[in-house]
């Protein structure tokens, strides 16, 4: 660090005013500066009609000698006005903001400032900074001669750091009026007059310190203070402050500034994140991760004004899950399984949630997940700024400690890109998270024949009018409790899905691999492959290394009209009794009336969707009307089914009325249920769920003793209506010719 002594003393002969004594009216305070004390004046509360010798390893050009009254605007030489010019012009730029200084429109022209910009390039040069341009030198001037200015006026140096920086490190967001009225409050000034005085003042005082700054940073300047050095009795040595002289380091060292931080709520990574042009994170768990993102954009949005404004390049790593339980991180759990649990949800929340929100990206952004089979050499953040520059942000970790805790360190990248390098190591050596998926075809209804791959990222794309089979695990999980077997069923949420959204779902997900699997290969409901992805995914949510026994269950079909079709492999797992779910896994206990008002709502949802976008062509018409109606009929509404039957048969058919039915219906059974981060309006089940609800998860239900659901299937198979109207939706269902032509989800 590089300090400033300051020693009040007399001027040399040479240096001392000749003539008569200033005025009586130099001599007030009031009439020298006109502004009251505090921010704007000089430091240690100096007088201006006092006279002080101060010398400083940035003031090695020379001192200039001032008598009272006088500062840059009165020197004693004719014609000196630098730091008035140089006043004049950091007001311009402050007015206009550093950022748009050189903005050429129809009303607005480039901010002339010569003499600041000669100070630039000339600090530039002699500091060897790699900066170029107009703007980029300018701030790289004033940062540091504002860092430099806190000790010899504090007060000036922060107002023209807030002036000009704000909370910002490196691209400026916010605008000068914004900083400008940040400044005004953080300062406590309720008349814009007084401040727009001591701002003047402060830059008065900060344009006389800059001229003598950038000389201290001279080759000349350099040699003057070394020749000095010289002279001072070595006793005296170590009085002097370090010259900070690159040609004095090894030629293999290079000297950083570095800043420390708590990483507390994150505000000061956000920043930087919504600077960033391109971002590299590497991390453990990362579950805070998307969260930040989200905030990141937000605010890059509405700083560049550009609502799809964006990253172009996001890579994020992780810690593959086996090396998860070598960490020394107890996170305040004494016991080791606890600690390791907690570190396996994190993972799967973090990986899921930045995954979500990456895919949300518009695609231009190149984006990738990546797992670490190795312990990464360095933990932190790589932000490549849109001028070229490239900050490194390293996480210091301690055990015992929670993540707002944690240290970091942070610094500009070297000049050969070392961290940089590491960072596209580390990214190089991991494995990418964007699994394969097996694509191919049904066998006998029962088992699954591979044809081809596909990347995970690249199925499932809205109106791709696939026609191919993708295979999936389906996990209908339940549990014990109080002597009664309770369903458990997942929210699908922003945070965990992207489809399907507001919908309750039993554990389900894709089989995958991570690589390309063998043309040909076949595998039904009990063999390694679909039994083991299953097994994957209770542990997921669970985060228990044994999370249950898996029971083959039955095999289904779900038809898409303009996508893959799913062929699902059904499995049970009966959770272990006492499992304690953690909240962001979003799962909860719903008994059969629950889900059954909730399939209600759905149909009546489906059906009003009906009835404002009824399918044109008469076979479509008359599938989608049939199955609404036979859905109607399974929750008790025989009447308003008979009246879309009778609509469905006719084209010209007045459905507004039955449409108000409908909704008043719909509004009158909505479900809202209980989030992670707020209550829900539920709007159904999961598409395959939906349909399969009464052939397969009730059924299921009265097997292993949940409460009412052996009843309500005896009271179905009892009712010959409702019995004819399951038999009949699953035969439509399992039509493939039928689903396909529909325009709709039904």
């Amino acid at each position: 660090m590089i300090t400033e002594s300051t020693m009040p003393c007399a001027p040399p002969v040479s240096a001392r005013r000749v003539g008569p004594e200033p005025s009586a009216r130099c001599r007030d305070p009031l009439h020298t500066v006109g502004r009251v004390a505090g921010a704007g004046f000089t430091a240690r509360g100096r007088k201006r009609c006092g006279r002080h010798l101060r010398w400083s390893g940035w003031n090695v050009a020379g001192s200039r000698w001032h008598p009272a009254c006088q500062n840059w605007r009165m020197a004693e030489r004719p014609g000196n006005n630098v730091a008035e010019v140089l006043s004049e012009e950091l007001a311009a730029c402050r007015k206009r903001g550093i950022e748009r200084i050189d903005v050429l429109s129809h009303n607005q022209h480039p901010v002339p400032a010569p003499k600041l910009e000669r100070l630039a390039a000339e600090y530039a040069a002699a500091t060897r900074s790699p900066v170029h341009g107009r703007i980029p030198q300018l701030k790289y001037l004033l940062w540091d001669a504002a860092a430099a200015f806190r000790e010899e006026n504090e007060l000036d140096a922060q107002l023209i750091s807030a002036l000009f920086f704000g909370d910002s490190l490196h691209r400026v967001t916010k605008s000068a009026g914004e900083l400008l009225d940040i400044a005004q409050r953080q300062f406590g000034y309720d008349s814009p007059v007084r401040f727009r005085q001591t701002r003047h003042a402060a830059f008065d005082n900060f344009a006389e310190f800059l001229p003598r700054f950038v000389a201290g940073t001279s080759p000349a300047a350099v040699e003057e203070v070394q020749a000095s050095a010289d002279d001072v009795p070595e006793e005296a040595e170590p009085a002097l402050p370090p010259t900070n002289v690159d040609s004095a380091l090894a030629p293999e060292v290079q000297r950083h500034i570095a800043s420390t931080g708590y990483v507390d709520n994150g505000e000061h990574f956000v920043t930087l994140l919504s600077q960033a042009e391109k971002i590299t994170i590497v991390g453990y768990t990362n579950e805070s991760l998307a969260s930040m993102l989200r905030l990141a954009l937000t605010r890059k949005r509405a700083a560049m004004l550009r609502p799809d404004s964006c990253w172009s390049l996001v890579r994020v790593v992780f810690l593959s899950d086996d090396l998860l339980d070598r960490i020394n991180d107890e996170r305040g759990y004494p016991n080791p399984r606890e600690a390791r649990l907690l570190r396996r949800r994190l993972a799967v929340y973090g990986r899921r949630t930045v995954r979500i929100f990456l895919r949300s990206l518009p695609g231009r952004v190149k984006w990738t997940i990546y797992d670490s089979p190795y312990f990464p050499p360095l933990v932190g953040t790589l932000f490549e700024m849109p001028a070229g520059q490239r900050i490194v942000q390293l996480l210091i970790r301690r055990r015992q400690r929670s993540g707002s805790d944690h240290l970091y360190l942070e610094l500009d990248d070297t000049r050969g890109h070392y961290f940089s390098a590491v960072f596209d190591e580390i990214v190089d050596s991991g494995t990418d998270d964007n699994k394969l998926v097996p694509v191919g075809r049904v066998v006998d209804g029962k088992r699954f024949l591979t044809t081809s791959t596909r990347y995970r990222r690249n199925v499932l794309v809205d109106s791709s009018d696939a026609r191919d089979w993708l295979p999936m695990v389906l996990i209908i999980t339940w549990q014990m409790r109080d002597g009664q077997a309770e369903p458990l069923l997942q929210l699908r949420t922003q945070r965990n899905a992207t489809r399907e959204l507001d919908r309750f779902t039993h554990l389900a997900g894709h089989i995958t691999q991570d690589k390309p699997t063998v043309v040909g290969l076949e595998f039904g409901l009990e063999d390694h492959l679909p039994m083991t992805t299953a097994a994957q995914r209770v542990q997921m949510e669970t985060g228990e290394s044994d999370p249950g026994e898996l029971t083959p269950l039955v095999t289904g079909k779900y038809f898409h009209p303009d996508k893959e079709h799913l062929f699902f492999f059904v499995y049970s797992c009966r959770l272990p009794d006492g499992l304690q779910l953690w909240p962001q896994a979003e799962m909860s206990a719903l008994s059969v009336p629950e889900l059954l008002s909730i399939r209600q709502n759905q149909v009546l949802r489906k059906a009003l969707a009906l009835c404002q976008a009824p399918p044109s062509r008469r076979p479509a018409r008359g599938a989608a009307f049939e199955i609404v109606t036979q859905n109607l009929v399974l929750h008790g509404h025989p009447g308003i089914a008979a009246k879309l039957t009778e609509a469905g048969g006719t084209r010209v058919a007045d459905l507004d009325a039955i449409a108000a039915e409908l909704r008043d219906l719909e509004e009158r059974t909505r479900q809202i249920w209980p989030a992670h981060e707020g209550d829900a309006e539920v709007v159904g089940l999961s598409g395959f769920q939906f349909r399969e609800f009464f052939r397969t998860l009730l059924p299921f239900f009265a097997s292993v003793g949940v409460p009412e659901a052996a009843e309500y299937l005896t009271l179905l198979r009892d009712d010959e209506a409702k019995r004819a109207a399951a038999d009949r939706l699953s035969e439509l269902y399992n039509d493939e010719r039928v689903m396909a032509s529909l325009p709709i989800e039904l």
